[in-house]
């Protein structure tokens, strides 16, 4: 059976931030984003690697910069399906859809490389405090937590000792979509170390909404993950990498961290985290252009 938890409106907080206007909030009509269903075995999980937190609903501050200025070049991979792409599928599927084998001679190539996966809030931690990252940092995202992400992607993650970023869209698991992470595949995956962060409710454009309907999308969202995983969500990634001014500003409010784009690159700066670029991963990209990708870019801090 599912377990349904509940969203904690904090008016106090809200108005202390000055939000004072989006104390009740009626849930709007959402539209799921398109998948196709992928099935597969459970998988063990690993000890977790990050410590769980007490409270339901966490307002952490972004931690106090030095004072010094750092520019970072590590990439941000963005895979969306690690699955093979059903029979008739389109340009755009087909596009999005990294196949399994695939997936892992990437995995492959990266640990032969000598990468070593880190998390967002590692950069952060790295551009305002000076935290040593590795020599060959790297970040693998997953974008709208596709069931394949559980059933794919974790357990070979976790057999290559890597660590992903899951953005994942918690009105699918709420609704019990067959073809998205179950809350269930979720706190499991958290507890084996994975991060899991923000895609928002539902797959929909966010940019130019009111106060009432954001807060809905994402603040509930996040009410919601970290409710489920006892961990705190920091990172959003914008559906369709459609943004405003405005949702900036809102996600500054509201403490988050910062938010990723499908722009393509690897700058990461303290000016531009809400503005993150990542580095695609297409359905036809072997090692050689992956290869190609990650020595297109400089790596590392300098």
């Amino acid at each position: 059976m599912r377990r349904a938890i509940p969203i904690l409106i904090l008016g106090g907080l809200l108005t202390g931030l000055g939000f004072a206007g989006a104390r009740q909030v009626a849930p709007p009509p959402g539209r799921p984003a398109d998948a196709t269903p992928v099935h597969g075995p459970s998988r063990p999980s690993a000890a977790p690697t990050v410590p769980p937190m007490s409270s339901p609903y966490f307002q952490e501050p972004l931690p106090p910069a030095d004072g010094r200025a750092r520019v970072l070049h590590v990439p941000i991979l963005m895979y969306h399906y690690i699955s093979e792409p059903p029979p008739g599928a389109d340009r755009f599927r087909l596009d999005l859809s990294v196949r399994p084998s695939q997936f892992e001679a990437h995995l492959q190539h990266l640990r032969a490389a000598g990468y070593a996966t880190v998390s967002l809030s590692d950069l952060i931690a790295h551009l305002t405090q000076g935290q040593p990252l590795p020599p060959r940092p790297v970040v693998l995202t997953f974008d709208d937590g596709y069931r394949d992400a559980y059933t794919e992607a974790f357990p070979r993650l976790l057999r290559y000792g890597f660590r992903g970023t899951f953005f994942v869209l918690t009105g699918r698991a709420d609704a019990g979509d067959p073809r998205y992470l179950s809350w269930a595949q979720i706190r499991e995956m958290s507890a084996a170390g994975m991060d899991m962060q923000l895609h928002g409710r539902e797959h929909i454009p966010l940019a130019g909404r009111d106060e009432a309907f954001l807060f809905y999308h994402i603040v509930g969202g996040k009410q919601s993950l970290e409710a489920h995983t006892g961990r705190p969500v920091r990172f959003f990634a914008y559906p369709s990498s459609i943004y405003d001014s405005g949702l900036i500003r809102f996600l500054e409010a509201y403490r988050f961290w910062g938010a990723v784009t499908t722009a393509y690159g690897a700058e990461e700066r303290l000016d531009n985290r809400f503005m993150w670029p990542r580095i695609r991963i297409r359905g036809t990209d072997g090692v050689e252009q992956l290869d190609h990708k990650l020595r297109g870019l400089p790596l590392g801090a300098p």
